[in-house]
């Protein structure tokens, strides 16, 4: 017995080491490193000191934005003192997040012209996930197959913000499905909101000296528009190590399980939600499904969540037309399990679940993911690609 708990404390130890000592994220100057920020702010509050660390070891840096930020109102009405805002406000609000992630990165060493902004829609990453995925996986694909990486860092499907874990989604099945297999690229993940206990138990920490930290905090301050209602929440980004986790694509192990377990047998997919669900959302509760159908054509579904047990039906996400008739056993406040027919999606595929249950702008959780068998890329792919001209520069 003595040996061993000697032997599980020599464990232990080794364990504490490797934390303690593992370098998430390594650059040389043959090092090109993307990184893809939902937002404005998105490259300062989880990544400012790799982009530091990347840009003094020479590395080639590309900042890729999915949205400009500016469905972002309430910040928006207290700074310009206008209550009732419409389009032209949203897109000035934008210029505006865009000129501050600018100066951001210019402190931290990027230039520019080693910017991208796509202009995705602020606060509908989710609803062109559903709707247009494939065009949109399209140009991020091509994105990361021209400018050729071998470091991408992403958010994480477990961040609650639904641009990110959206996000998230899209390039899981563009690391997995689209990039050629000659293109090795390491691929970390990052969380900004949200506390995924999986993440924080498996991420790096990446701590900062006392310049990058100063210089961190600088990069933040710039983006005045958002500090005006959560100074003190942003600036505590700068305390804290960043923290990035390796990733594979179809790695089951990142899964937010809190609110959706997946599994698969006879029957079909089988989606069990527990009691810890909170059905006092900001709309009507929703189970989303992203997939591929048996053709190995993508696709999306979408169903409402019914608060006691019921059929309901199973909506293609993109054409809204009836999939199929589901049926709900159990309710909110017991826990729900939900059977989706097994000739909607295909089994050797990778199949992603999230409960839409806002609480204002968050997620209560992130996605689920249930890994597949690796589909052929022809039959993946199933349309022709778009052209990386409809980018934004």
């Amino acid at each position: 017995m003595p040996a061993r708990a000697s032997l599980i404390h020599l464990l232990q130890y080794f364990a504490f080491l490797e934390r303690v000592l593992f370098l998430p994220l390594a650059f040389t100057a043959n090092s090109r490193m993307m990184l893809v920020a939902p937002h404005p702010d998105d490259e300062s509050l989880p990544c400012s000191v790799a982009i530091q660390r990347a840009v003094r070891a020479g590395a080639a840096i590309r900042i890729i934005y999915a949205t400009d930020g500016e469905n972002n109102p309430w910040p928006q009405r207290l700074l310009q003192r206008k209550w009732r805002l419409n389009h032209s406000d949203r897109q000035r609000w934008g210029q505006l997040r865009r000129k501050e992630a600018l100066e951001a990165l210019a402190l931290l060493g990027v230039r520019p012209s080693d910017v991208n902004f796509l202009a995705l829609p602020d606060q509908g990453l989710t609803d062109l996930l559903l709707h247009d995925c494939r065009s949109t996986i399209d140009i991020l694909a091509r994105l990361v197959t021209e400018w050729a990486p071998t470091h991408l860092l992403l958010p994480s499907i477990v961040d609650t913000h639904p641009d990110h874990n959206a996000l998230a989604v899209m390039f899981q099945l563009v690391c997995k499905h689209l990039l050629p297999r000659d293109q090795p690229i390491s691929v970390s993940n990052f969380v900004v909101h949200g506390h995924s206990p999986v993440f924080l138990e498996l991420a790096g920490e990446l701590r900062a000296s006392p310049v990058e930290t100063a210089t961190k905090l600088a990069a933040i301050a710039r983006h005045k528009t958002q500090l005006k209602l959560a100074r003190r929440r942003f600036l505590q980004y700068a305390q804290r190590p960043e923290r990035f986790l390796p990733v594979e694509p179809g790695d089951g192990n990142l899964s937010d399980d809190r609110l959706c377990r997946i599994s698969r047998d006879a029957r079909g997919l089988q989606i069990y939600l527990p009691a810890s669900f909170k059905s006092l959302a900001s709309h009507e509760p929703r189970l989303l499904l992203i997939g591929y159908d048996r053709a190995g054509t993508l696709l999306s579904a979408a169903m409402r969540l019914p608060p006691l047990s019921s059929r309901v039906t199973l909506f293609d996400g993109r054409t809204r037309h009836p999939l199929s008739l589901v049926q709900c056993h159990g309710s909110f406040f017991r826990g729900m399990k939900i059977t989706i027919p097994p000739t909607i999606f295909s089994p050797r595929a990778d199949i992603f679940a999230k409960v839409d249950a806002r609480i204002i702008f968050f997620d209560q959780a992130g996605w689920s993911e249930l890994s597949g068998m690796v589909l052929s890329r022809r039959a993946i792919s199933g349309h022709r690609p778009q052209s990386v001209s409809a980018v934004k520069p």
